[in-house]
């Protein structure tokens, strides 16, 4: 039913993650969020944390994480995060912003989406050959097979396939 949410139509990108949510027929929290639709439901965030959870694989904001100064931990947007979890809120205003991989965060798995692709006429590998976030690959001054994948981040390592066979993806 999530991929439903391409069925939201919103004259404007909102600030907040949504989903498609079948229940919301009958009304609810964070329903109608688009406007038109019942079934368009915001989640996660102000005002709708505590009451309205994202499930996994809702529909994220582009630009949702704001910080005031770009840290150097890695972060993404988490639909899934909840107030106390290591990690959320990471830009101090949304919930659904959470650091990863690094430091006190290191039990956060960053997504293999944190790779970056265009630098140096790269493009994202073809299958089977994958890439995943490793933050072994951050800090050392030995070479690790796979690392630099993007040509940007040193933690975007190759994984599953050719030379990268051993590696397995995280």
């Amino acid at each position: 039913v999530l991929a439903r949410a391409s069925a939201c139509s919103f004259k404007t990108p909102p600030h907040l993650p949504y989903y498609w949510d079948e229940s919301c027929l009958e009304g609810g929290v964070g329903c109608l969020a688009d406007g038109q639709h019942e079934q368009c439901r915001f989640c996660g965030e102000f005002p709708y944390n505590g009451t309205v959870p994202c499930p996994a694989g809702a529909v994220t904001p582009v630009k949702a994480c704001e910080f005031d100064n770009e840290p150097e931990t890695p972060h993404f947007w988490d639909a899934t995060c909840e107030d106390g979890m290591v990690g959320c809120k990471a830009d101090g205003k949304h919930i659904g912003c959470r650091f990863c991989g690094a430091g006190d965060y290191a039990e956060v798995q960053c997504p293999a989406s944190l790779c970056t692709w265009g630098a140096k006429n790269l493009l994202p590998p073809a299958a089977p050959l994958k890439v995943y976030w490793e933050p072994l690959c951050w800090g050392t001054s030995e070479h690790i097979l796979g690392c630099l994948a993007d040509g940007i981040h040193a933690q975007c390592r190759y994984c599953s396939a050719g030379e990268y066979a051993s590696i397995p993806c995280q």
